[in-house]
């Protein structure tokens, strides 16, 4: 029992260490700032994931957009924010390509028409809906552009020359027919019957109001870091000591235990 307990507390230290690694203050300069109402530059350049150069406004003009950026080599947060999008509209009644579109925008200039080609086979299997592929579209651009749009959406992030990747916030964005911003959905748990409302409210033109705040953000490849980062590992912290002093106390008990059941034996013994 006490080698089982032993063993445990092993592994509750292996584990908080690893966790303290992961939950890093967020990056300086990392940030989703909240921008309703904002028109994008729609007459950006960028190519799609044919290659081919296209302008942004060729994604708008009669249905509302979901706005996501990411980069294909992103190590972890970018495909957890894809996914949990992904599933959000899966449970959404509305459709991709028939009542809204969705633009991925790279944040990474070196990422390639088959980077973004993959990305879109990915999310638009992932749905599964007949035709989606019509309405889903992954576009590159120049350092420029995307700093222009990224800048106009509120989207900032940072690059590390050493690693080669990017610090950069969690969440995505839905923008009106006209271009403009209607709501932002931050984390990567969004739910359906909220997005659905504000699919119908951008389609109509009208913007919603900001969300809370909750800010992740994935920074140099160590994890899922952010604004709340400190707050659960000061939480995470408590939770270990408590345990470790309940893990001590009771291997404590346990050997003043055993050894009250010797001195009898020994006792009966002599």
């Amino acid at each position: 029992m006490i080698r089982s307990l032993f063993i445990f507390f092993v592994a509750l230290v292996a584990f908080t260490s690893s966790t303290r690694a992961a939950l890093a203050p967020a990056a300086p300069g990392v940030n989703f700032e909240q921008r309703l109402g904002e028109k994008l530059p729609l007459d950006l350049g960028f190519h799609d994931e044919t290659g081919q150069p296209v302008r942004l406004r060729n994604y708008f003009g009669n249905k509302p957009v979901v706005l996501l950026f990411g980069y294909s080599r992103c190590p972890q947060l970018c495909s957890v924010i894809a996914n949990g999008m992904v599933e959000t509209l899966r449970n959404v009644r509305s459709s991709v390509s028939k009542d809204y579109s969705v633009v991925y925008v790279s944040i990474d200039p070196t990422d390639t028409a088959r980077d973004l080609a993959a990305l879109k086979r990915r999310d638009v299997g992932r749905y599964g809906r007949t035709g989606a592929g019509r309405g889903w579209h992954c576009l590159s651009g120049e350092g420029p552009a995307i700093q222009r749009l990224t800048n106009a959406a509120g989207f900032h992030y940072t690059f590390d020359p050493r690693q080669k990747l990017y610090a950069h916030a969690s969440g995505f964005i839905i923008a009106t027919p006209d271009g403009r911003i209607s709501r932002y959905f931050l984390g990567v748990d969004f739910g359906a019957k909220d997005v659905a409302k504000a699919l119908a409210r951008a389609a109509e033109g009208k913007t919603g109001d900001s969300v809370f705040n909750f800010l992740l953000v994935c920074a140099r490849g160590l994890g899922v870091t952010g604004r709340y980062g400190r707050i659960i590992w000061a939480t995470l912290e408590v939770s270990v000591t408590i345990t470790v002093i309940v893990v001590f106390g009771g291997i404590g008990w346990m050997l003043r235990e055993e050894r009250r059941r010797k001195v009898p034996s020994r006792e009966a013994a002599s």
